[in-house]
């Protein structure tokens, strides 16, 4: 039964606290789901209050599940929904198709977390013998999106069921937030959000089982979802603290050295009564950097503790001064009841990028045999060669953290990216595809490794790939390759292609097999498009292993094999700088690829330079162009030089005062850089 109205309310706030709402597939007798689940409920276990999780039992590999048969229709309806064809799997909020479980770590919980919700939804739960009632109140404190189609659902789980023995065949007796039923149904209630500042009540009964459910484990989920997009706008349960901490600017700042970056928060106390909190403020930054903190008006330690009123709002503003070294720096901001100890601290990473032009991306993905090792366990492959290649503005963020900066326009000075998926899943999603789409059209650099990309991308979710048409296409237009069959032990060398401008001097590496096991799949691929092939994985020539790309303003390498599969470091490191230099490198690190006694680049003269400046030619037997370069790396200028020409004069008129690079490139190959100086 179920009845819906609308309250003004006397107390409008403007943010929410974002649940991470997570909808977990498995099944008692699914093997990867016995190795994987235990993964990702520990993470669980240490931040309770923090998320919410929905567990669906599905019929197979298991159709005697008793979690599934318990409700057929509500497991089937919902796991049609989300499209599911392989446990274990995972949503994050609706429409993220996070796969393995072991994706949910704590970094992805700490960076989903830092987000405010339009809805904040309380729920309130009581029981008069077997009848229980659940009261759904939806606050609207914001601006909700326009949707034809919201659907509100009430999910009765239970907490933690135990076994004596498995009920499957994986080994398993413990499962968690098992979906026992979903209110109205499962198909949910239409919903329409109330107006900013008012909210609607939606009350649900339901009898309790107390044949089939420990009914003290027993508590309801609400959440709203958008029908068309998957979406999931917020959530909220029976056993949700009565604080929170939310952010009001965005996560992801850019500033410079002696700039002063702030970061604004709510504090709520929704309880009626007066509550001891401790705040904490923890940075990973390097010791130039400093922050600190204001709460309510009054500076804040390293560790605070305070009594905040019931039904209080208070004001948190957190101060960080950039220094001289170039980093991506971030502070954690804590807020953990010492009341309740039961609930985990609310903690919020905020970044902030200062002078950074080179940027190690590792996919934070599950990992491909459900363990938990993660592409980050393999950075320093990556670092190694960026500081082997002289490059030292570069920095090292997961890919969720990446996205945040993307989406709030603080990666404009980034020049070459670094992507290490290493055996992690999915590999490329399609607002991934879209970002380095826009990246790579804009000039910049793309250097990629990973040992199952190529398969994840061109296999459907049904055999367990995530490949769509949008990655898809980005990988043949853009890493300029297409795959042709997942490796084997048989691709034991990396061979580099001797007829390859760039990378054809590297020397011969072993592949290893770093993950153990039989977990050994370096991609067989073949280029496409303005691919041409790097790296072999036979004498024979005949397997393709790796690709470079390049059209117009952009430029991509693909390693097929993982980088860390290369056994030789020496071959590590120079592959990563052979990238680098080809790409153009960032100042520091610039290097050109032909022989130091092949000379094609004259010293402009005048240096410095004050309006014209005319910069003499030797060698020019084809069609080149000349490019002049900020300390950034970003391309001021881009002139074309004709097959034998002697000289070129450049107008400095437009550029600031300041150093600049000029360059020689053909057929995406740099032949030589020079330093210039600009006076106006």
């Amino acid at each position: 039964m179920a009845f819906l109205f609308a309250i003004s309310l006397t107390d409008i706030f403007a943010q929410a606290k974002q649940y991470i709402l997570f909808d977990h597939f498995t099944n008692a007798s699914c093997p990867p789901c016995a190795a994987q689940n235990p993964f990702m409920e520990a993470t669980f276990a240490a931040n309770f209050g923090r998320y919410h999780q929905i567990s669906y039992h599905t019929w197979w590999p298991g159709p005697t599940d008793p979690m599934y048969t318990y409700n057929k229709p509500c497991n089937h309806k919902r796991t049609n929904y989300y499209g599911v064809n392989g446990v274990p799997d995972v949503f994050m909020l609706g429409s993220t198709n996070l796969g393995s479980p072991t994706a949910v770590t704590q970094q992805l919980i700490n960076n989903t977390a830092y987000q405010a919700a339009p809805i904040r939804i309380r729920v309130k739960e009581t029981s008069s013998g077997l009848v229980r009632t659940a009261k759904i109140t939806v606050y609207t404190v914001g601006t909700v999106p326009s949707s034809s189609d919201y659907r509100i659902f009430g999910s009765v789980n239970e907490k933690h069921i135990h076994y004596s023995s498995p009920p499957g065949s994986n080994g398993e007796k413990d499962f968690y937030n098992v979906m026992r039923m979903l209110l109205p149904d499962s198909l949910g209630a239409s919903f329409t959000p109330a107006a900013p500042g008012d909210s609607v009540t939606v009350i649900y009964t339901y009898n309790l089982d107390y044949t089939h459910w420990d009914t003290t484990q027993i508590y309801t989920v609400a959440f709203i979802q958008d029908n068309n997009t998957k979406w999931i706008v917020n959530s909220g349960s029976s056993i949700d603290p009565d604080w929170e901490l939310v952010p009001v600017d965005q996560s992801f700042k850019k500033g410079q050295p002696g700039d002063q970056i702030t970061w604004h928060y709510k504090v709520f106390n929704l309880g009626g009564n007066a509550e001891n909190f401790r705040f904490k403020l923890s940075t990973q930054t390097p010791s130039d950097w400093n922050a600190s903190y204001v709460l309510n008006g009054t500076p804040g330690t390293d560790s605070t503790d305070i009594s905040i009123p019931g039904k209080a709002v208070w004001d948190l503003v957190v101060n960080m001064t950039i220094g001289d070294v170039d980093t991506v720096g971030n502070h954690t901001l804590s807020m953990q009841s010492l009341d309740h100890p039961e609930f985990a601290p609310n903690g919020l990473t905020a970044y902030v990028i200062s002078g950074v032009n080179e940027l190690i991306i590792n996919d934070d993905g599950g990992w491909g045999d459900g363990s938990g090792m993660s592409s980050a366990t393999f950075q320093n492959n990556y670092i190694s060669g960026l500081k082997y290649a002289g490059a030292s503005a570069f920095a090292v963020i997961d890919l969720t953290t990446f996205k945040r900066g993307y989406n709030d326009t603080c990666m404009g000075d980034v020049q070459n990216y670094y992507y290490n998926v290493g055996w992690s899943f999915p590999a490329l999603t399609d607002d991934l595809a879209a970002m380095f789409t826009s990246e790579l059209n804009a000039g910049k650099r793309l250097f990629i490794s990973g040992q199952d990309i190529g398969w994840d991308v061109f296999t459907g979710s049904a055999s367990g790939g995530h490949g769509t048409v949008a990655t898809q296409t980005f990988y043949k237009n853009f890493l300029g390759a297409t795959w042709v069959a997942d490796g084997d032990a048989n691709n034991s060398q990396y061979i580099a292609n001797p007829a390859d401008s760039v990378f054809g001097q590297i020397s011969t590496s072993p592949l290893g097999n770093v993950y153990g096991g039989t977990n050994f799949f370096p991609d067989q691929i073949q280029p496409y498009g303005p691919g041409k092939v790097t790296f072999y994985y036979n004498t024979a020539h005949s397997k393709d292993g790796g690709v470079r790309a390049y059209s117009g303003p952009w430029k991509t390498v693909y390693l097929a094999a993982s980088l860390e599969q290369i056994s030789d470091s020496m071959v590590r490191m120079a592959i990563i700088k052979t990238a680098h230099d080809w790409f153009g490198g960032i100042p520091t690190g610039i290097a050109p690829v032909i022989p130091a006694q092949q000379a094609y680049l004259g010293q402009n003269f005048p240096n410095p330079a004050t309006g014209n400046t005319t910069i003499m030619l030797n060698n020019i037997t084809s069609d080149m162009s000349l490019q002049l370069l900020d300390p950034f790396g970003r391309i001021c200028l881009s002139v074309n030089i004709p097959s034998g020409s002697e000289s070129v004069i450049l107008s400095t008129s437009s550029l600031n005062s300041g150093i600049y690079f000029y360059r020689l490139v053909s057929e995406g190959r740099t032949l030589e850089t020079k330093r210039m100086v600009v006076v106006h």
